[in-house]
């Protein structure tokens, strides 16, 4: 028997993949909503609630750093931001709807980049770049920030760039806020648009990967 797994609760992937043949706009919205309910923000929510005000806050920026790169591959349709990662999947042959062009490809630096280009009125003062460099890669590869950069609780601000501190749970709502605006770009744009292809290529690759 294939293998159906889930990519959410109560979403198997055969039920995101008739919703997606479909163009259900709502279904697909809805399956979007839960994977990042369930997969980041409760989880978030709940490191944000538990009651320790310093190692805590590794642990949500962790999260945080994810799922920035995560929303953005989501908004631009990519199934990676490795460039050899890219070229393997190439050569699985997706239909041409769902296939990456080698000029879409990004890495992640282009993609931290691009969503605080993007969403930059949620995180004012955050250099995509340096967050990137000194923030996600610093917690990836090591457990901890870099270049003199601080994660609080009693920051006033996001960000200060100056003392280079981040308020994790003004960072964190602001993310949650990032997305909630995406998924009401998706319900106010038809199925032709363009923010429609990329979202539907992102989902046919998650259904593709999880077999």
């Amino acid at each position: 028997m294939k293998c159906d797994p889930y990519l959410a609760s109560h979403w198997r992937a055969s039920r995101v993949r008739s919703s997606l043949r479909s163009r259900r706009k709502k279904d697909l919205i809805n399956f979007l909503r839960a994977r990042y309910e369930e997969r980041f923000f409760e989880p978030i929510r709940y490191l944000k609630n538990a009651g320790n005000l310093q190692g805590y806050g590794i642990a949500m920026m962790s999260l945080c750093s994810l799922l920035v790169e995560s929303i953005q591959c989501l908004r631009e349709g990519l199934p990676s931001t490795n460039s050899g990662e890219l070229r393997r999947l190439a050569a699985l042959a997706p239909p041409k709807n769902y296939a990456v062009s080698s000029a879409e490809s990004k890495n992640g630096e282009a993609a931290f980049k691009d969503f605080f280009a993007d969403y930059s009125a949620l995180f004012p003062d955050i250099d995509g770049e340096e967050f990137y460099r000194s923030v996600r890669n610093g917690l990836l590869h090591q457990a901890q920030t870099k270049n003199g950069w601080t994660i609080r609780v009693d920051q006033v601000k996001l960000c200060d760039p100056t003392r280079k501190v981040i308020n994790r749970d003004l960072f964190a709502a602001s993310l949650e806020n990032a997305f909630k605006n995406y998924l009401d770009e998706l319900r106010r744009n038809t199925r032709e648009s363009f923010v429609w292809k990329k979202a539907r290529r992102k989902i046919w690759w998650l259904i593709r990967l999880s077999q």
